[in-house]
C-alpha cells in the first residue's frame, strides 16, 4: 500500500501558505526504471492524466497536466533545487511530456521510480510525489488535497508570501525594444507600477500610494545588494519603461523572476525579494501596510 501523504492545502495568492511536508516515500514498491528511460531522461505518466519526467541533465523532475487545488490556471509543476527554478507554471511549452516515439508508459499507484538522485511516486487519491537527494533536498506533491513543492524559500521574514505558492507564466513583461532592454514592468491591481532593473545586481521598486507612509513618500524599493526603503519618486520612476511600450497587470497569484529577483502580485499589493552575494532583501505592500526588510 502507499504511504500516507501529508499535504497542506493551498490558499489565496498572498497569504502565507506552509509547504507540503517532505514525502517519505519508503512505503512505495520500487519499479524497474528501463521501460521509462528515453535518452538520459525518465518519462512517465500517472492514472491520473499527469505527464511526468525526471531529467538529471537540468538538475529537475516535474509534471504537466492537470493539477488539483491549484490558483490561476496553473498546468505545471517543477521540481528543483533552485528557487527560481521550482514552482508552479501555467505554459503552452510543457517541459515533461516525452518528446519522441510511443507515448510514456503508466507508473501504477502503490509504485515508485528511482533514477540518480530523484524518485516519484504515484499514490491513492490520486497523489503524484517526487523527491531530490538523499537527504532529500527539495520535493513536490500534486494531490487532491492541496498541490506544490518544497521547501519554504529560505530567508523570508514570517507571513511574507513564498514564491512557491505563485504561477510563473510565458508571458513577458519587458516593455517595448531596444539593444538594453531586459527589465520588466508591470503593475497590479492595488494601483501600483514596479520595475525590476537587474543584471549581476541592481533595483526592484514600486510607485503609487503605499499605505502606511505618511510622509508622502510614494516609491518602495530595494538594491540589490544596498538599502531597502521608501522615498518620493524620482524621475524617471520606476513606472517609467526602458522603451515606450504597453505595461500589462501581473495578475494576482503570479510571480516574475529575473536575475536574482523575484516580485509576486497577491491579492492586495505585491511583494518583491532579491539575493545578490548575501540574505535575501525586499519590501511587501498590503492594503494597509508598507513593509521592508533587509539591505544595509
Amino acid at each position: 500500500m502507499a504511504a500516507a501523504l501529508g499535504i497542506a492545502p493551498m490558499v489565496a495568492a498572498g497569504q502565507a501558505a506552509a509547504a507540503p511536508p517532505v514525502p517519505d516515500l519508503t512505503g512505495y514498491t520500487e519499479t524497474p526504471v528501463d521501460p521509462y528511460v528515453t535518452n538520459g531522461e525518465v518519462y512517465f505518466q500517472t492514472p491520473a492524466g499527469l505527464l511526468c519526467a525526471i531529467r538529471p541533465a537540468q538538475g529537475r523532475a516535474g509534471c504537466d497536466g492537470p493539477l488539483p487545488g491549484v490558483a490561476a490556471g496553473a498546468n505545471e509543476i517543477v521540481l528543483a533545487s533552485d528557487q527560481p527554478t521550482r514552482g508552479l507554471r501555467s505554459t503552452a511549452n510543457p517541459q515533461f511530456v516525452k518528446p519522441t516515439g510511443a507515448a510514456a508508459p503508466v507508473l501504477a499507484a502503490g509504485r515508485k521510480i528511482v533514477f540518480e538522485d530523484f524518485e516519484c511516486a504515484v499514490g491513492d487519491g490520486p497523489s503524484t510525489v517526487c523527491t531530490k537527494g538523499a537527504p532529500v533536498v527539495a520535493w513536490m506533491v500534486v494531490a487532491p488535497q492541496g498541490t506544490g513543492v518544497g521547501p519554504p524559500t529560505a530567508g523570508l521574514p514570517d507571513g511574507f508570501p513564498d514564491p512557491n505558492d505563485f504561477v510563473v507564466a510565458d508571458e513577458s513583461y519587458v516593455v517595448g525594444s531596444g539593444p538594453k532592454n531586459m527589465f520588466p514592468v508591470f503593475t497590479v491591481a492595488a494601483g501600483l507600477a514596479c520595475k525590476m532593473v537587474m543584471y549581476s545586481g541592481g533595483e526592484i521598486g514600486c510607485d503609487g500610494r503605499l499605505p502606511g507612509i505618511e510622509n508622502g513618500d510614494d516609491e518602495v524599493f530595494a538594491q540589490l545588494p544596498g538599502p531597502v526603503g521608501t522615498r518620493r519618486a524620482g524621475n524617471p520612476s520606476f513606472a517609467t519603461p526602458t522603451y515606450p511600450g504597453s505595461v500589462k497587470e501581473l495578475a494576482a497569484g503570479h510571480r516574475i523572476d529575473t536575475n536574482g529577483a523575484t516580485c509576486m502580485a497577491t491579492d492586495s499589493g505585491v511583494a518583491c525579494f532579491g539575493a545578490v552575494g548575501g540574505p535575501p532583501q525586499g519590501f511587501q505592500v498590503t492594503a494597509t501596510q508598507t513593509t521592508t526588510f533587509g539591505g544595509s
